[in-house]
């Protein structure tokens, strides 16, 4: 499984609690540094949990787009 794969399917019930606090203060440290599109795309697939296609209809993106969006914001992720 790649990294992107683990990133998308953490369990984050099955941290520790100190692990778990600091794993979201990452995510969140994380988020502040994305520009409003990738946010946008992120909050809406992770936090909404909206399909790609329905996140392309909402940002009048094409669906390849918010794919990409996505997958470019877990690299950044996976980079820091």
């Amino acid at each position: 499984m790649n990294e992107i794969a683990i990133l998308t399917r953490t369990d984050e019930t099955s941290l520790s609690p100190e692990d778990r606090a600091n794993w979201k203060a990452d995510i969140a440290e994380a988020i502040d540094r994305l520009d409003e599109k990738e946010r946008l795309v992120m909050a809406l697939h992770y936090h909404e949990e909206l399909t790609l296609p329905e996140i392309a209809k909402v940002l009048d993106l094409s669906i390849s787009r918010v794919k990409k969006i996505r997958d470019t914001t877990l690299q950044k992720f996976l980079s820091h």
